[in-house]
């Protein structure tokens, strides 16, 4: 109840912080961005983030197809597009789309622990490809006097340190059978309760799968390398976003819209509703550029949120539908989708 009313304020007062914006710099930032449009980066743009999903669809296939649960990458990229427009709404750094993904796998076929064991290591690679370009995105804001920043390499720093000392204690963990959830929620008793006991088997069955991930180095490289060629797929992405609205394309002005996007998407508001376009407008000013072009870049920003949120929302809205037309009968065995 004390989140969801968390939440709540936040939305309110990033609301207030968009409509705020808006009113300064709204006008300005509009014709900024309606002055120079240019059709054939718009449309190069989003192709590069088509590619960008294929990528990322193609990589939890591969984890998928390594448990013994193949799927077709059409549909992975579905299942993947719900999850991310999930991700984008709630306020949960990325995370709140993957059990939805995990979920939508198995009304496929999926086994839930091969879900669920893939879902979280695809989630590691992605977050561990991330680190590096975040420490660099960082380094070059500092180079170019942004102020504050200092604090935020030093957590992204502690924060990879970290996760490299939790994959090496996970992964031992999981290989030598002694599980990490599971003996957590014996050791905590919580097994007395019927409805955590008769989800152990589950547990410990997805346990085993991530034991068996972490096992094939080789496959785990190859992710991992998906994730930086993603990741430097993203900068181009981001490239062609500014120039197709004659924006500042420079590799520093890429680096510190990304960078401010990630930054906002770990605020607990929304879709980061007003946060993101604040946080364009402090550091894009802070580069010297004028608030209107700042508010501007927000704005395009929130266009490719948008165009990356919009085909999960309509896979979403699409299986509402066949599930209200099914009514009592239940959800079919195959779903028509792209292959």
């Amino acid at each position: 109840m004390r989140r969801t009313a968390l939440v709540a304020v936040n939305l309110v007062a990033g609301s207030a912080l968009l409509a705020w914006l808006l009113h300064r710099h709204g006008a300005t930032a509009v014709g900024v961005l309606g002055r120079d449009l240019d059709p054939g980066a718009l449309a190069a743009f989003a192709l590069a983030a088509g590619a960008i999903l294929a990528c990322f669809a193609w990589r939890w296939g591969a984890l998928l197809a390594a448990l013994g649960s193949p799927l077709r990458l059409g549909r992975l990229a579905l299942h993947r597009a719900a999850g991310q427009s999930l991700s984008a709404l709630l306020p949960s750094a990325r995370l709140g789309g993957d059990p939805l993904r995990a979920w939508l796998s198995t009304r496929d076929g999926v086994h839930g622990s091969h879900a669920i064991a893939t879902v979280a290591v695809d989630r590691v690679l992605e977050i561990g490809a991330a680190v590096p370009f975040s420490i660099g995105f960082a380094a070059v804001l500092m180079q170019q006097g942004v102020p504050g920043l200092e604090r935020s390499l030093a957590a992204v720093v502690v924060g990879l340190v970290a996760l490299l000392a939790s994959l090496v204690y996970t992964r031992r963990r999981l290989r030598s059978g002694r599980g990490l959830v599971s003996a957590f929620v014996r050791r905590t008793g919580l097994d007395r309760w019927a409805s955590v006991r008769t989800r152990m088997d589950l547990v410990e069955a997805s346990e085993a799968s991530g034991a068996e991930l972490s096992g094939r180095s080789g496959l785990l490289r190859a992710g991992f390398g998906i994730g930086l060629l993603a990741g430097l797929g993203v900068i181009v992405e981001y490239r062609l976003l500014l120039q197709a609205f004659g924006l500042p394309a420079d590799f520093v002005a890429v680096a510190a819209a990304i960078f401010a996007t990630a930054a906002a998407h770990h605020v607990p508001v929304p879709a980061g509703l007003g946060v993101l376009e604040g946080a364009m407008l402090w550091l894009f000013t802070s580069l010297g550029h004028p608030p209107e072009v700042a508010l501007a870049v927000g704005l395009a920003v929130r266009l490719r949120e948008l165009v990356w949120a919009a085909p999960g929302l309509a896979y979403l809205a699409y299986l509402g539908w066949i599930a209200r037309e099914l009514g009592s009968k239940g959800w079919p065995e195959e779903i028509p989708t792209s292959s």
